[in-house]
């Protein structure tokens, strides 16, 4: 038996016999149990080792708690067909687009079910092509988010609040008073802060959205979508003033990106970026994505 793996609570080992791996999670707690007595007496011992899960094929990620595999069997089960599923990865978050997620879950899958290198560059290579092509659909690449409040309210140093819409413009500064009778408290916007004190990042959606609200006049509900755009149109920063290209748009209605291209290139680097925690694990070579090249071998050469 080999440990490849440990995170927390848990443990992984490389055994080849469901039934084996029965009896040697009965010897490791009976041995825990003598070291770590139950000395309250209570009802059940504290200690209690679990054989939880077996997989018919682990990939673990140098980064921790980041594993992915194939389960067969499950809480004393054998399944049907073998269960996909992953730890760590960021396949797993909402906040991501359809491509992310389907670039890493699609080498993963194809990892854990050991594909060869060969295999897995060659099907990320055609994405990545396609991807830089256009051949997706759009909605496979614009993120959906959720408008927080408190993300687009700033304040000066005297706690004066602030909403990012209401400083497009002119506004250079705070008027506000204390009372009618004070002077204004005259903070540039430049020292604005989030209302956590922090430097406010005005960027990817956000930016999206202070151009929306700058030169369309829309208006946004609790969420929206955006996306990475190449475009001609320019956006005034509203803490610096600064006049600024158009990175990022922002709608409500994938039809409101009908008017825009894509930035294709930027899109198709996600390819490269979901798939690198695979190849960084296996000592592959990531520019094989974009070139479709795979480095061979002394065995492959001769």
């Amino acid at each position: 038996m080999k440990v490849v793996y440990g995170h927390t609570d848990s443990i992984y080992v490389q055994i080849d016999d469901i039934e084996k791996a029965k009896e040697i999670a009965e010897v490791i707690q009976n041995e825990v149990r003598k070291k770590f007595p139950n000395v309250l007496g209570l009802e059940q011992h504290p200690v209690v080792l679990e054989f939880e899960k077996y997989y018919s094929a682990l990939g673990v990620g140098i980064t921790k708690n980041r594993n992915a595999g194939m389960i067969t069997w499950e809480d004393g089960v054998y399944l049907d067909k073998p269960k996909f599923t992953l730890t760590g990865f960021t396949a797993k978050r909402v906040s991501e687009t359809k491509l992310a997620k389907q670039v890493q879950t699609d080498a993963l899958k194809m990892w854990v079910s050991q594909k060869t290198q060969r295999e897995i560059n060659k099907h990320l290579y055609d994405t990545y092509r396609d991807v830089l092509r256009g051949n997706i659909p759009l909605d496979a690449i614009i993120k959906r988010s959720r408008l927080r409040e408190n993300r687009f309210t700033l304040q000066c140093r005297f706690k004066h609040k602030h909403h990012l819409k209401d400083l497009i413009g002119d506004k250079n500064i705070c008027g506000h008073r204390k009372n009618k009778n004070s002077l204004p408290c005259q903070e540039p916007v430049t020292a604005f802060q989030t209302v956590e004190g922090k430097r406010p990042s005005i960027a990817a959606g956000i930016a999206g959205i202070v151009h929306c609200w700058a030169n369309k006049g829309m208006e946004f509900d609790d969420s929206y979508l955006h996306l990475k755009v190449k475009t001609d149109e320019y956006y005034t920063h509203p803490l610096t003033k600064e006049v600024r290209n158009v990175e990022y748009v922002a709608g409500t209605t994938y039809a409101d990106f009908d008017e825009y291209t894509p930035d294709w290139e930027h899109y198709a680097e996600q390819v490269v970026k979901k798939a690198e925690p695979i190849y960084r694990a296996m000592g592959w070579n990531i520019s094989g994505i974009r070139n479709g090249s795979v480095q061979m071998s002394l065995t492959e050469w001769f």
